[in-house]
């Protein structure tokens, strides 16, 4: 089963269960995201990552440009280990880490979550790759990933039990949107996927068939 399958059964699955009233309020969200061109304002192909300092599950402070060991480096940004659409993700491209480090390209995963959580993240989908805390969201604030949580948004997830406060360890109220950047080791990005609608998510494998491919400098 492709991601996509496993994530549209998920989708299925929650519009199904979740009130009407629920889904509306991400909804809208996700149309306001929309609305705010994010996506155009966000570091594009060509552009270059800044080399911020990200945490890792193990405490240690470590310079994004120190963790490029092989020609590229796949930033996947997720919003969260809270989040199982992300999960679902995370586990795909562990799965297929040694097809892409074939291809000279490795996989890190990055989140505002404090390290306490995302060891948590790491252990429970079993990843063999690097899983950094972005605190404050500073690298993808300014890649140009990050939207403020909306009144409506911040009142359902805390409905749902979700305390961000407690999760970043900040009270921004502030996420991601999904997003695939690759680099390479000039820190200049070769690849974008941008998905403002949290349930959509890149299928790993295009991107394998992109390296595979030498079509990196293509974008979708």
């Amino acid at each position: 089963m492709t991601l996509q399958e496993q994530l549209e059964q998920m989708r299925n699955a929650t519009m199904e269960r979740m009130p009407r009233s629920i889904i509306k309020v991400f909804t809208d969200s996700i149309a306001e995201i929309r609305k705010n061109q994010l996506k155009e304002n966000a570091l594009k192909v060509g552009d270059h990552v800044p080399d911020m300092n990200l945490q890792t599950i193990n405490g240690h402070n470590s310079l994004l440009s120190d963790l490029i060991e092989q020609e590229f480096l796949i930033l996947n940004f997720y919003r969260g280990g809270w989040c199982p659409y992300c999960n679902m993700e995370l586990r795909e491209y562990e799965r297929l880490r040694k097809a892409f480090n074939e291809l000279d390209a490795d996989i890190v995963g990055i989140s505002a979550e404090i390290p306490e959580l995302a060891v948590k993240t790491s252990d429970k989908n079993a990843l063999s790759f690097p899983v950094l805390t972005d605190f404050d969201a500073e690298l993808m604030k300014a890649i140009g990933i990050v939207f403020q949580l909306d009144e409506a948004s911040k009142k359902e997830f805390e409905n749902f039990g979700m305390d961000f406060t407690r999760v970043h360890g900040n009270n921004n109220f502030e996420l991601p949107v999904p997003a695939v950047y690759v680099i390479n080791r000039k820190m200049e990005v070769v690849f974008v996927h941008f998905e403002e609608d949290y349930m959509t998510r890149l299928e790993p494998t295009e991107l394998l068939n992109i390296l595979k491919n030498n079509l990196i400098t293509e974008k979708i």
